[in-house]
């Protein structure tokens, strides 16, 4: 059975890890050419050609492929370097940028699409012009999701970041883009610090960051941030799905599993795996309301390799009532 269904019309924002992305090789673009998306000139927003983005149904041969390869993963690192890699995390994360600086993740244009507070907070604003939002990305890294967000939506009069990555901040607060009029960010750990006195949000963002801390601290943090946020806000959530293409690769090198569904990449830069189930405990259990929680699951193929990725994708919406 063909997994792959679901194609739909939109550009190729919405890849995270560039290294990963890979790119549709010609013949498989030849079979899906109906697919791409329609533009005047064919490029995106960064004048380069339009790829079909691609979804699959995730099914069980799928599952039970990907469960074989993730048993078979037996070995899990000591405890000592498991200690070491959390002590260490935050420079490991200083390195990370310095070699990369913004060049790592794409910026999160597909936020437009997955956020339905942002069309109300829209429609509020153009009936009056005077109401005025605040948003916090939580693990901002260097803005890939603030930047196009106040870029795109002039109804932010406020725009909040913080990473543990001091490195992250600097290349930040360097974007030509940053006012400080508007932007405002700072260093902050969610796991050992406060959370910073800023002015509560009416929209948190919690993008690829629980996933690089240890689970023991997943229900701490997330009930740390259902305190901190006001209520009637939304945070919007969104992670590394359980048997996406990343975690087969990890289990298949051996020699990279920390405990269940957490690894360690080359880098030293940590990542856990979520289940729907899981994220719903999680966020249920610290506080918030679900309103919804889903998984993409994605299709890539390497033109270069012809690696066939299934990447898979947890994002939710949680209210603070």
């Amino acid at each position: 059975m063909d997994p792959i269904q679901n194609k739909q019309n939109i550009d190729d924002s919405e890849g995270e890890e560039i290294i990963q992305e890979g790119e549709v090789d010609e013949n498989f673009e030849q079979r899906v050419q109906k697919l791409l998306y329609e533009t005047d000139n064919g490029l995106n927003l960064y004048n380069k050609p339009v790829m079909p983005l691609i979804y699959y149904e995730f099914n069980e041969e799928i599952k039970q492929q990907a469960q074989q390869v993730i048993s078979q993963d037996t070995t899990i690192i000591p405890q000592d370097k498991y200690e070491k890699y959390e002590q260490e995390a935050s420079k490991i994360w200083d390195k990370f940028y310095r070699h990369h600086q913004n060049n790592f993740f794409k910026d999160r244009h597909y936020l437009e699409r997955e956020i339905p507070e942002l069309n109300h907070f829209k429609e509020s604003h153009q009936k009056d012009e005077t109401k005025l939002y605040v948003i916090c990305e939580m693990g901002c890294g260097v803005g890939n999701a603030l930047f196009p967000l106040k870029k795109n939506y002039t109804f932010f009069k406020k725009v909040y970041g913080f990473d543990f990555s001091k490195r992250a901040i600097d290349v930040l607060k360097a974007n030509e883009l940053y006012d400080e009029n508007v932007f405002q960010a700072c260093v902050c750990d969610l796991v050992l610090d406060a959370l910073p006195d800023f002015e509560r949000p009416d929209l948190g963002t919690l993008i690829f960051v629980l996933s690089a801390i240890s689970p023991e601290n997943h229900l701490m943090v997330v009930r740390k941030i259902f305190e901190w946020m006001k209520p009637g806000s939304v945070l919007y959530f969104r992670d590394y799905g359980q048997y996406d293409f990343g975690q087969i690769n990890l289990s298949k090198k051996k020699n990279r599993k920390l405990k269940d569904n957490f690894y360690v990449k080359h880098d030293g830069v940590r990542v856990y795996y979520f289940s729907n189930e899981e994220v719903t405990s999680l966020f249920t259990t610290a506080g918030f309301k679900q309103l919804d929680v889903k998984a993409h699951y994605r299709y890539i193929e390497n033109r270069k390799t012809k690696v066939k990725m299934y990447r898979v994708w947890v994002q939710g919406r949680f209210l603070k009532e």
